[in-house]
């Protein structure tokens, strides 16, 4: 996959996450603070987000071939747990302000910065850009889980 495409993934589930949040947010306010199940996923989800771009990505991008260690998700959720209690619209809005940032720093790298590599901790040198298509592989199936969570199941 070119970078081009990969970017114009990133930038394809970033539509389909906030239409899919958007839709939710707006017809479901029910959700008390900080007591929701889907609030603490989406919580959890937009630190792995932080996890991923702003200790691995941008760490490659600072670093000649910086050690990045595996995502230990239990330990994100963990020191996660909804501390200061956002509701979900902020939840949703943080998420989604992430997702611009890191689609702006997708499109102003240039090409060489795409082959930086990071040494990850189980599987050596990748490069950026491997990373960057790992994380639209996962954004897919995130996606289609929440799907199955968040819209409702429409009957025959």
């Amino acid at each position: 996959m070119s970078v081009q495409e990969l970017i114009q993934t990133i930038e394809g589930n970033f539509q389909q996450y906030h239409q899919l949040f958007s839709r939710f947010a707006d017809s479901d306010p029910s959700f008390s603070r900080g007591t929701n199940k889907i609030q603490e996923l989406l919580y959890t989800l937009t630190n792995i987000q932080e996890e991923v771009v702003d200790y691995r990505l941008k760490k490659i991008l600072k670093e000649e071939h910086p050690y990045i260690p595996q995502i230990r998700l239990d330990e994100i959720r963990m020191s996660t747990h909804l501390r200061h209690n956002p509701s979900l619209a902020e939840i949703v809005h943080h998420f989604l302000k992430q997702r611009q940032d890191l689609l702006r720093l997708l499109n102003s790298l240039p090409a060489e910065n795409w082959e930086r590599t990071g040494v990850h901790e189980l599987e050596g040198h990748i490069t950026f850009k491997e990373f960057v298509r790992r994380m639209a592989e996962k954004d897919r199936q995130i996606i289609s889980k929440l799907r199955q969570v968040l819209v409702p199941q429409q009957s025959i």
